[in-house]
């Protein structure tokens, strides 16, 4: 009798004691989960693709200042530049780059300081078959064309879609970019993120998984090679641009989102902007037109 009431206090001390380190685990995880924020995808502002002035892109750049996310990303066609690499070789054509490149900077630099610009190389940013002359220029006027940041718990890799589109230009800069992305992705496999996004210029698809090769997306091969490793390792969603339209699609549960553009639409959706809200456990994403843009971008639990 005396025995299996000692064995029911320590069962039940027992019991306590793992209550407890439950409940401090749960409570310690819910205060290390970093607080809710949101980010903006822009794409293809493509000055002056079909606009005579920059002012598509000032009025982005306005309502990036007026949401206050925590960074903006552009996805790619910063510029309207030729898609042909050839006419990258004369140096009237450069001038002209230069002033479209300087067009898209002198307003970027108008960007609130606390919030980050990400940019995104597009074929009309470095030819449609890039060359390390054409990837040079880009680098020097907009940053690195392949790269990874970290923020808040969430990894995010900015991919250079081009290279994997037509490699033929620069195959040495195709595979260093393909070499480093398995080298950062096994590293990243290590780490502990709420979430994995990445960005690229050219949807990994349109309308289906499995559609043939166009202008508008990647190459059956190199689709299917991204999307095993951004299941491998746990993305989330991939973020384009270049259809300058709207267009969605899942696999299993890895989203593809394309962003229709913020200077030059060709469908039905009109100029705009996708605001990106990202909560510890989900991300929730909509593309808003410039005459539709929120006020100000409320979370849930605010």
């Amino acid at each position: 009798m005396g025995s299996s009431n000692t064995e029911r206090v320590r069962h039940s001390r027992l019991l306590f004691l793992f209550t407890s380190l439950a409940l401090w685990s749960y409570s310690f995880l819910l205060a290390q989960a970093p607080s809710p924020y949101f980010f903006v995808v822009a794409s293809d502002p493509q000055l002056f693709f079909n606009q005579e002035n920059d002012l598509n892109w000032g009025k982005t750049i306005s309502h990036v200042n007026r949401l206050r996310p925590d960074f903006v990303v552009v996805c790619g066609d910063l510029i309207h530049a030729d898609n042909d690499p050839a006419k990258w070789n004369d140096p009237a054509e450069l001038q002209k780059y230069d002033v479209l490149a300087a067009a898209y900077l002198n307003n970027a630099a108008t960007i609130d300081p606390g919030i980050t610009l990400h940019n995104v190389a597009g074929n009309h940013d470095v030819s449609s078959e890039p060359t390390r002359e054409t990837i040079a220029w880009y680098s020097d006027r907009f940053g690195r064309t392949w790269y990874s940041f970290e923020h808040k718990r969430s990894f995010f890799i900015v991919l250079e879609s081009n290279l994997m589109k037509n490699p033929n230009g620069a195959p040495d800069l195709a595979k260093e970019q393909m070499s480093w992305l398995h080298e950062t992705l096994k590293r990243v496999e290590k780490g502990h993120f709420s979430h994995k996004i990445a960005f690229m210029h050219h949807p990994l698809c349109i309308n289906r998984l499995d559609e043939d090769e166009g202008y508008f997306n990647l190459p059956k091969e190199m689709r299917f090679e991204l999307l095993g490793l951004f299941h491998k390792y746990g993305f989330d969603a991939v973020f384009s641009g270049h259809y300058h339209r709207n267009a969605y699609l899942r696999d299993g549960e890895l989203e593809l989102i394309t962003t229709s553009s913020c200077g030059a639409a060709l469908g039905d959706d009109p100029l705009g902007l996708r605001i990106v809200k990202v909560y510890p456990d989900r991300l929730e994403h909509d593309y808003h037109a410039f005459e539709e843009m929120p006020t100000e971008v409320k979370m849930k639990g605010d």
